[in-house]
């Protein structure tokens, strides 16, 4: 027995590469932690994304078993006619049929390819061991699914004396088994958008797409636009493309216009919803400044002044947009536990709540109310920052040794809190003008539950979940409103290597997490992608015991926990010293206070 440890390092056996760029919108995965995904493009500003070119490597003369085995996965990851090169790899008669959109089992780049055989032997088992991370399914969506991989593989000689896969794991007679690297190469992570409940605004739905050609790229997402949502976020929005709907041809872009003709069962869809759901999607790649829409040929123009959109015309409906107004206020609490506001670095009273104290804040979005818990957490408060002192607690926890987490506010409205103890939860919601009601569909409840946000477009709910000894990032999906049959369940793991303290949401697309990583013992600020991907940490010489952390679309990180001085140790918030620099900038620590909270 030998032992090939790391084979993907292994040159002849790699995907040839043509032309080495850099490629800032490929589905980058993390080589560590346990999830595996992609950061989708971002929304404000298209990315470039230069495609580099790879040709998979055919088997070399007089290949040994494992080199074999290795050059099949990764000629896996060409999909050029039907993965014909990998399929070069096989003996004939041997059954392999991934679909152009195939399950994909994900594991790390760090795998050994143990080999078992004799030199005289007409036939080899070849084992590949190692940490599987998870799957990515038929529609691009990401499990996370961390266990050991262990996938045997038989190989024979054939009448050349060339050895050739002659049985491959059952797992895969029609999927894929890729590296972490190989998938970053052959495909690319996307959103998709579909709109929340209401209508009003999209909610981002990234997915994986595999990639041959560069220039088709835009035409695979409208159609896979087209297909609707994947499983993890269906029933929880809406899409205006009627059944059946088609990509007629693919997508021209000629001079930023991108050219979308519709089959004709687009005619019995919402030409607005449709046109919003399809700008905000090709508007992810650099070449798309605009799009015209046509059904069945027929330029259409959905009540707008010119037949080519821009992404302006649909900017209202942006799932970062607000309540209330684009200016965001910054709260705190004071060192007495009263909430102030914070503008610079003066902190001013909230005449409303001057002698309420309230831990843990939550201001709604459009800063008319507030809640927070009590010093114990055992008890929720909320009341009107509009008008004078009403400040009422809305809720006491039911169950011994129960504590609240901080409350989270929707963009309707309504306010979420967990109940939760060492080994179960329970999760509240608030809607206006009703009493407090526990959701009866709630996934986590036979879990300890640390914190909960609600991402502003009110669909997606980002969790901190105790698993064993670590506290595990989850996003999930909340459905069902106004049916009078609420859920808020398909809580997947988010790719991190950031054992989680607190998290915010930074924008649609990102989280801002407090947590430790095995890099580093203490708590650190990062950066996390909701469809996935690498953590990145946010500025430098973070100070103190940091605690909580705040983030808002289009506004700075805020971090806040002990500070100690010359004299003592104290509250205080920090903030970057260059917001505009997440990476490098120096964390200043100039505000008494704690738990600061961007509404929402």
């Amino acid at each position: 027995m030998r032992a090939t440890p790391r084979f993907a390092h292994r040159a002849p056996v790699h995907l040839m590469v043509v032309a080495v760029l850099v490629c800032a919108g490929c589905a980058t995965v993390p080589t560590g932690g346990r999830v595996v995904s992609g950061r989708p493009a971002q929304r404000a500003e298209p990315i470039d994304d230069p495609y580099v070119r790879m040709i998979p490597v055919a088997p070399g003369k007089d290949w040994a078993p494992d080199r074999i085995v290795e050059g099949f996965l990764a000629a896996s990851a060409g999909f050029d006619d039907q993965h014909k090169v990998a399929r070069e790899y096989l003996a004939p008669g041997v059954v392999w049929q991934p679909d152009p959109r195939p399950v994909v089992t994900v594991y790390d780049k760090q795998t050994n390819v143990l080999a078992t055989s004799k030199p005289d032997d007409p036939s080899s088992v070849v084992s590949v061991r190692g940490a599987q991370l998870g799957r990515i399914g038929s529609d691009g969506q990401y499990q996370a699914d961390a266990r050991t991989l262990d996938q045997t593989f038989r190989l024979a000689k054939n009448a050349q004396g060339q050895w050739r896969i002659s049985e491959l794991p059952e797992r895969l007679t029609n999927s894929l088994l890729l590296s972490t690297r190989d998938v970053a190469r052959a495909f690319r992570t996307r959103n998709l958008y579909f709109f929340a409940p209401d209508a009003k605004v999209l909610v981002p739905n990234p997915v994986f797409l595999p990639l041959v050609i560069r220039r088709d790229l835009p035409a695979q997402i409208v159609v896979a636009e087209l297909n609707g949502p994947t499983a993890w976020l269906s029933h929880a929005v809406t899409t205006w493309f009627p059944t059946g709907t088609r990509l007629l041809g693919g997508v021209d872009v000629t001079d930023g216009i991108a050219t979308v003709n519709l089959s004709r069962e687009a005619w019995r869809g919402n030409q607005q919803g449709m046109s919003a759901q399809l700008m905000w999607a090709l508007k992810q790649l650099s070449e798309v400044k605009g799009m015209r829409l046509q059904i069945d040929g027929k330029t259409v123009n959905p009540g707008l002044p010119d037949p080519n959109q821009s992404p302006s015309d649909w900017a209202r409906n942006d799932p970062d947009s607000t309540a209330g107004e684009t200016f965001q206020p910054v709260y705190l609490r004071d060192p007495e536990g009263r909430v102030e506001e914070l503008a610079g670095n003066r902190t001013s009273k909230v005449p409303p709540l001057v002698r309420i104290r309230l831990f843990e804040p939550a201001v709604s979005l459009d800063a008319h109310q507030v809640a927070g818990l009590t010093k114990a957490h055992d008890g929720v408060l909320m009341g009107d920052l509009t008008s004078g002192p009403s400040i009422q607690k809305i809720l006491n926890a039911g169950q011994a040794g129960s504590k609240f987490t901080q409350p989270s506010w929707d963009r309707l409205g309504n306010l979420w809190v967990v109940e939760t103890t060492n080994d179960h939860s329970w999760l509240w919601i608030k809607e206006p003008g009703k009493a407090p009601v526990r959701v009866d569909h709630w996934d986590l409840g036979g879990s300890k539950v640390l914190a909960l946000r609600v991402a502003r477009d009110g669909v997606r709910v980002a969790a901190i979940v105790q698993v064993d000894k670590h506290a595990q990032i989850r996003l999930g999906r909340i459905a069902g409103y106004g049916t009078g049959n609420l859920t808020a369940d398909n809580f997947l793991p988010i790719s991190s290597d950031v054992d989680a303290i607190d998290l915010a949401w930074a924008d649609a697309d990102e989280l801002a997490v407090l947590g430790r990583t095995d890099q580093a013992g203490q708590a650190l600020p990062y950066t996390v992608p909701v469809s996935g991907g690498s953590s990145r940490p946010i500025g430098t010489g973070t100070q103190g015991n940091m605690r909580t952390i705040t983030a808002a679309p289009n506004s700075p990180v805020l971090v806040s926990g002990q500070v100690t001085g010359k004299d003592s140790t104290a509250d205080q918030v920090c903030r970057l010293h260059d917001p505009n620099d997440l990476l490098f900038s120096q964390w200043d620590c100039p505000i008494a206070g704690a738990d600061p909270v961007y509404p929402g």
